[in-house]
């Protein structure tokens, strides 16, 4: 067994298992090569699903000792590769056992409610970890600047990742809290939004809002990013009532396809001066019975 494999074995999250093998491979840069590393961890073969009613799959023997990971055919190398990296991370997890069928669904969980999202998630946060590695995406984004929807175009082509990859990573990890919302042809297909930012208003499959810029100025940003838009923050946001919404800044990277992402950034958040004198207001308003 290599000396990468043993010290693997004592790893139990996502995290661990991507700082290890970062640890062994100190003269990487970004891309990541994949697939050489699903070779040297005894992934004995990549190759096409014989179905494309699953989006990837991982075949391995009851002890885990080697497996065969298998794509969906025809998926761009960006989905792909993180497709390769989600079986890759089911492989070295050791609390995940048996084979392994995964679905789009399943490379998008995040939730921990029941056993099998918690895999899926942990499986997810290991493939967005060794293909966008946080120091280095961290250092790259701040690199940048302010955060603009085209960074995440140049950050998807440094890490050889999809659009959608590079954008849930640079939400995540963005050191300006802000918010992405992927839609098709008006519907969004789903949001990401900062542990910072707040609440959005709206929800999946659910139609744009129809004031938002993405909708309302639909020949801004075909194929490049629309200028930044300062908009009423009720149109994206949840608010209190009697409260003002901070204003959000829009903007929109629209795809030929019908697909768009569109990133806010907040335009005015409130301080904390502004939101104590607020409660004053609102308690000097409030009725005493």
């Amino acid at each position: 067994m290599s000396e990468l494999l043993m010290d693997l074995a004592d790893c139990g999250s996502p995290e661990r298992l991507i700082q290890t093998i970062l640890r062994h491979h100190p003269d990487w840069t970004p891309p990541v090569p994949i697939e050489a590393l699903a070779a040297a961890v005894n992934i004995l073969e990549i190759r096409d699903l014989d179905t494309t009613s699953f989006e990837g799959a991982l075949l391995t023997d009851p002890d885990k000792s080697q497996g065969i990971i298998l794509c969906r055919p025809g998926v761009p190398g960006g989905r792909r590769r993180f497709t390769i990296g989600h079986e890759l991370g089911h492989f070295l997890i050791p609390t995940h056992v048996g084979n392994q069928r995964c679905t789009q669904a399943h490379l998008s969980e995040r939730g921990f409610s029941t056993p099998a999202q918690r895999r899926e998630a942990e499986a997810n946060r290991f493939a967005a970890g060794i293909l966008m590695p946080k120091p280095w995406f961290e250092r790259d984004a701040d690199r940048l600047g302010l955060p603009e929807v085209g960074h995440l175009r140049k950050l998807a082509r440094s890490y050889d990742v999809s659009l959608e990859a590079a954008a849930n990573r640079f939400v995540e990890l963005a050191s300006i809290p802000c918010a992405v919302i992927f839609s098709y042809d008006g519907v969004i297909r789903y949001a990401r939004a900062h542990v910072s930012f707040p609440r959005l208003a709206v929800e999946r499959k659910s139609r744009l809002p129809s004031d938002c810029a993405t909708k309302v100025r639909p020949n801004a940003g075909i194929a490049a990013p629309s200028d930044w838009i300062e908009m009423d923050g009720t149109i994206w946001l949840q608010h209190d009532w009697g409260r003002p919404s901070p204003r959000v800044l829009e903007q929109v990277l629209r795809q030929a396809n019908g697909h768009a992402v569109t990133m806010l950034l907040l335009a005015d958040a409130p301080t904390d001066n502004e939101d104590d004198e607020e409660d004053d207001v609102l308690a000097r308003w409030s009725p005493r019975f």
